[in-house]
């Protein structure tokens, strides 16, 4: 189980969070372009919020689901837990 929590590609949503994310590489690197040396640097700061933001919903997403994972568990137990002996 923790294998699969830590597979990259589960985690990332695969080809669907990899084609957004090249299609928002393209698209930098010809704004990139367009932009002069100011505009470059504002182009980068605004990337590595976007960057920031996204590691924060990810790891609130993984505390998330985790934490509902151990409750679910937690319900399986006090169930097996009340069920009559043989």
């Amino acid at each position: 189980m923790i294998e699969r929590l830590l597979d990259g590609e589960r985690q990332l949503g695969g080809e669907a969070y990899h084609n957004a994310m090249a299609q928002i590489l393209e698209v930098g690197d010809v704004l990139s372009n367009l932009l002069n040396d100011t505009g470059r640097q504002w182009l980068e700061k605004l990337g590595d919020a976007y960057g920031q933001r996204e590691r924060v919903v990810m790891e609130a997403a993984f505390r998330e689901g985790f934490c509902q994972a151990a409750l679910l568990a937690l319900d399986v137990l006090v169930y097996q837990a009340e069920l009559p002996e043989e």
